[in-house]
């Protein structure tokens, strides 16, 4: 008997969980929500900036590749884009089209490169970087970029095997949406840089 009585007062013992009101759980969810909207839009501009800084890594190799064959082949070379199929390429004319084994750079649906029909961001730095100051020649934006024999960059002028050499520069623009742009400058001399900005209407390059 005295045993059937202790395992009566088991059974019926009560225990005290530990668990969450509705107060608390509302409180947790409200946080969270908080947290992602702070979050999120840093995390879309973090990639935008990522994707843009690819493509002109990307663009800067291509173009330094048409560098280099047009003075491993001896002959002009040109670097142009394709809006139809959203690629860059390498190519011996400057209205050429695209053919396989081409050096080529593919943009993301997400990107557009700018045509010089296009209104690009406020480019003053750029222009100032490639040489350009007032009564010289302004720097080309868009339409396909040329280097000569010797390594300079040219503009073709009807035959794809005479290419001057340039004297503004040149500049090419990709932009992801209002979220930024990314430039791709090739100096006189030939050289070669990308810069960024996450600002929409440019102005301060990096």
């Amino acid at each position: 008997m005295k045993n059937r009585g202790k395992q009566n007062q088991a059974t019926w013992t009560r225990t005290d969980e530990a668990g969450f009101t509705l107060i608390e759980v509302t409180m947790v969810c409200v946080i969270m929500l908080i947290i992602a909207v702070i979050a999120v839009p840093n995390i879309m501009r973090a990639n935008a900036t990522y994707k843009l800084d690819a493509a002109g890594h990307s663009l800067a190799s291509l173009l330094q590749t048409a560098r280099m064959q047009a003075v491993k082949l001896n002959q002009p070379q040109y670097a142009q884009y394709d809006p139809t199929t959203g690629v860059a390429f390498v190519n011996d004319g400057s209205t050429a089209t695209y053919a396989v084994g081409n050096p080529d750079v593919g943009l993301t649906g997400s990107l557009s490169f700018q045509a010089a029909a296009q209104t690009p961001p406020d480019h003053t730095q750029l222009d100032t970087y490639v040489g350009y100051t007032a009564g010289n020649t302004q720097p080309v934006i868009g339409l396909p970029i040329g280097f000569n024999a010797r390594g300079l960059p040219c503009s073709a002028n009807g035959n794809p095997a005479v290419c001057p050499s340039a004297t503004g520069g040149y500049e090419w623009f990709v932009q992801y949406g209002n979220k930024g742009w990314e430039a791709i400058t090739v100096t006189p001399a030939g050289r070669i840089k990308s810069w960024h900005t996450s600002n929409p209407n440019g102005g301060s390059w990096q």
